[in-house]
């Protein structure tokens, strides 16, 4: 073959190859991934489509919370002691009787933010009586501003708002008694000095300024007898409606107060003692005091107190009374503290004049809340009336 034949051969071939190459490219370009297109329906004979889910049910209201329980505080207080004094003869220490069988249960809580309820049970075992101590509406609107309704303690001294549980001492001051012989130089508040009425009351300047101003109904029919006492703090603070006689060495106080009561017909002779009936006089009260507790070194304190008291009214048994008091409380000693203290107390009326001298130890393991007692008393009543006794007692508190 000459050589335009074979040139014109090479041309075919590659026009063959060409071609197929050609192709061979379009199948591949066909083959590579395409967009994904929209999906034909379903044939009638696939699956069904599964059925959308049920709404679920519509929401139920929750049910109301009960409401919330108030907190009750509950508190049991007690105390006993023994008398070691002469029957038939009070100055000889021969005989032994039970002086005090007293035990109080109290409940308070809150029913609304600004309102209080307190309920306090008293039992003495002596009498064999249980009764109503307290029992009080308090509504506190703010610090300055409260207003107790109910029975309570009579706002007039400090030694009444301390009562029993809360003075060194173990007798309440200003009751003169030798044998069945009492003499009260005390105002007038009622049993256990408590007595049904209204107060209003506050404090200021963070605890050193109290007031108080209180009308009370002794008895249907009876002229009301009101109630005043301001106190203030030069030193330390005193907080909410009582005042203490002690505060167990916890702070440096010194506290003045002043009390004023009157009632109109409220001077009233003692029964038996022959007045007509009906025969009555104004009764007006003015007392004046000062309480001081001061820290020492470690846990020991020093605490004084005196107060005087100028009863008006031609039936009071004393027209004028004080006591002094002063005590000292060591270190722990074992499991306590030793307190010994000293108090002086005299009434006086036209010539008439009474006394008595406290000599005391308490052993005092929780402060007030638990403490022993020992002590010597001696009393005069004037006219050769003379007592002497020795007591024992033991006091605690579970608040």
């Amino acid at each position: 073959m000459d050589s335009t034949g074979h040139f014109a051969r090479a041309l075919g071939i590659a026009g063959i190859l060409g071609a197929a190459l050609t192709t061979q490219r379009a199948q591949g370009q066909d083959a590579s991934p395409q967009p994904a297109a929209e999906v034909p329906a379903a044939a009638d004979n696939s699956a069904p489509a599964p059925p959308a889910p049920a709404a679920p049910p519509a929401e139920q209201p929750a049910a109301p919370a009960p409401p919330p329980q108030p907190e009750i505080d509950v508190g049991v207080w007690l105390r006993a002691g023994a008398r070691v004094q002469g029957s038939d003869n009070p100055k000889a220490l021969n005989d032994v009787a039970m002086d005090t069988v007293f035990g109080e249960l109290n409940a308070s809580g809150k029913v609304h933010d600004q309102v209080t309820l307190t309920l306090n049970l008293a039992a003495n075992g002596l009498a064999g009586s249980v009764g109503i101590l307290d029992a009080i509406v308090a509504v506190d609107f703010a610090e300055p501003l409260h207003l107790w309704a109910g029975q309570f303690l009579v706002p007039v001294d400090r030694a009444n708002f301390a009562g029993p549980f809360f003075m060194l001492p173990w007798n309440y001051p200003g009751l003169y008694t030798v044998g069945a012989a009492v003499v009260p130089a005390t105002p007038h508040a009622g049993p256990y000095g408590r007595n049904a009425g209204a107060v209003l009351w506050g404090e200021a300047a963070e605890g050193k300024v109290h007031y108080y101003g209180g009308v009370f109904a002794p008895n249907v029919g009876d002229s009301p007898l009101y109630s005043a006492r301001v106190s203030f703090a030069p030193i330390g603070a005193e907080h909410g409606y009582y005042a203490s006689s002690t505060y167990s060495g916890a702070q440096n106080i010194i506290a003045i107060d002043v009390g004023l009561q009157y009632q109109k017909d409220g001077s009233a002779p003692p029964p038996g003692a022959g007045a007509p009936p009906g025969t009555t006089d104004n009764y007006t009260e003015i007392n004046a005091g000062v309480f001081g507790e001061y820290k020492l070194t470690g846990t020991s304190y020093l605490t004084g107190e005196a107060a005087y008291y100028h009863f008006a009214g031609d039936y009071e048994p004393v027209k004028d009374n004080f006591y002094l008091l002063a005590a000292y409380t060591t270190d722990r000693i074992g499991i306590g503290q030793i307190q010994p203290l000293l108090r002086y107390q005299m009434g006086s009326r036209e010539g008439f004049t009474v006394s008595a001298i406290d000599v005391f130890v308490n052993y005092l393991i929780a402060g007030p809340a638990l403490r022993l007692m020992f002590g010597f008393q001696h009393t005069d009543l004037d006219a050769g009336v003379v007592g002497n006794a020795l007591q024992l007692g033991v006091q605690g508190m579970l608040f």
